[in-house]
């Protein structure tokens, strides 16, 4: 066996020198061909393929979540795994990038820059989820192409054929600029698929350089830091752009908005250094754990809805803050202006159960919800009315309190059910089982408390 793996180590081109390398299938031991064949084949895709929840995760899964071939074979004889297979190019990572994507794409809309088809967005989102798809597995110089032939041979048959191969043409592109290739003669639909690809995955490139004190300006910052003018905004944009705060463009001032905010979620969901006034996690009273909720990506069976959620909840936080309703992180909760005889508090915490309690309006679009932390003068009327509604409603109301763990005493308790038929929540009889202390199972009544179902 251990002949077999240095045969394959060696037919791989992994020596001591090599960390990266395409295999050479044709040239692998028999006992060992099953892993090279394994990853080899394109990932089986839901029914239902698109820009949604199940595809991607299939992708992630297939190309993110495990390693190519090359590095199954360098694990061979490792005692502990890694939990993170693309260290630089994570499955947060793509998440964020799609998002990036997703918010510029309704940006240029907004201003009747580029007008794109709903088959072109979805279609484009996903080739953003697929653009590091080879990388970390194959030598650098293929992994643009590599990634695009994944793309293409996954998708084909779920999208027009054409569509697929500007789509792809795109990712191959991705990094001709940096390495001074012409561009010229790219078609004009596949200039701004490529353009926006590049700005969704160098706009995340903040996670790993940081956020400069000129950020978002076009820029390179000193010392290294984010280099803003690697984005590929169209020229005739940035031409009008304004260091000035009372100069700047309706444009400039949509994008620094948005782009805080994407720097703002890089903050929380990976590690970023943020050299900015303001610091995110600091304003908030968050814990500094961006590298684990990063890490949590690889295995979560819902990465969409989970980013969806950290971009939300970013939002809540604002409402919160501008009804005064401070974070507490105090451990005693001092600060938290607690009503017991209500049950309500004037400080929220980074629970779900808290921020959960605060009401996004239900038309406000991914772009505004970039935007709300830094200027919420630009979010449509609608969405200002709603969020002042929701502000006022918190003002009022305040946070109901968590009631934790409650004995089956305060269940019973006339008073404790008053305040739980206040939340909604009314107090029923069940039949719960339990083991006693021959092993033999009963059933006991017990109190529980149910969620009043609402009618829609």
């Amino acid at each position: 066996a251990q002949q077999d793996i240095k045969d394959l180590r060696q037919s791989l081109g992994l020596d001591d020198s090599h960390n990266l390398a395409t295999p050479l299938a044709t040239e692998t031991p028999a006992a060992l061909k099953f892993v090279v064949d394994a990853f080899s084949t394109a990932p089986v895709l839901p029914d239902l393929v698109g820009d949604n929840e199940k595809t991607i995760l299939k992708v992630l899964q297939h190309y993110y979540r495990r390693p190519g071939p090359e590095r199954v074979i360098q694990s061979l004889g490792m005692q502990t795994m890694p939990t993170v297979w693309k260290p630089l190019h994570s499955c947060s990572h793509v998440l964020r990038a799609r998002n990036n994507g997703l918010w510029y794409m309704e940006l240029l809309e907004k201003f009747q820059q580029c007008s794109l088809r709903p088959d072109e967005k979805e279609l484009l989102s996903l080739a953003i989820i697929y653009h590091d798809a080879a990388a970390e597995d194959v030598d650098k110089s293929v992994e643009e192409s590599s990634s695009a032939d994944y793309f293409k041979r996954d998708l084909a048959g779920h999208y027009p054929e054409k569509l697929l191969a500007d789509m792809a043409k795109a990712i191959v592109s991705k990094e001709n600029d940096v390495k001074g290739k012409e561009e010229q003669n790219l078609p004009d639909a596949v200039r701004w698929y490529l353009r926006i690809l590049r700005f969704a995955d160098r706009m995340d490139v903040i996670r790993g350089c940081g956020v400069g004190a000129d950020f978002p300006r076009l820029t390179v910052t000193r010392p290294l830091g984010f280099n803003a003018t690697r984005l590929d905004l169209p020229s005739h944009l940035t031409s009008e752009f304004s260091s000035w705060s009372c100069n700047k463009s309706e444009f400039q001032r949509h994008l620094e908005a948005a782009m805080h905010g994407a720097a703002d979620l890089a903050r929380i969901t990976g590690q970023l250094l943020d050299q900015r006034k303001k610091n995110y996690t600091q304003v908030y009273g968050l814990d500094d754990n961006g590298a684990k909720i990063s890490e949590n990506f690889e295995w979560t069976t819902e990465p969409v809805k989970r980013m969806d959620q950290f971009i939300d909840d970013n939002v809540r936080r604002k409402i919160a803050q501008a009804a005064g309703i401070i974070v507490c992180s105090d451990p005693n909760h001092q600060a938290c202006k607690a009503d017991q005889n209500k049950g309500i508090t004037y400080g929220i915490h980074n629970s779900w159960y808290d921020l959960g309690q605060v009401k996004l309006p239900a038309g406000m679009t991914l772009l505004e919800k970039m935007q709300y932390e830094h200027d919420p003068s630009l979010l449509s009327q609608t969405t200002q009315q709603a969020m002042a509604q929701e502000v006022q409603r918190l003002k009022s109301e305040g946070i109901r309190m968590n009631p934790g763990t409650l004995t089956q005493e305060t269940l019973y308790s006339e008073e404790a059910q008053k305040v739980l038929r206040e939340r909604g929540i009314v107090v029923v009889s069940e039949k719960r089982p339990y083991f006693n202390n021959d092993g033999f199972p009963r059933k006991r009544k017990m109190l529980v408390p149910k969620k009043i179902a609402k009618l829609d």
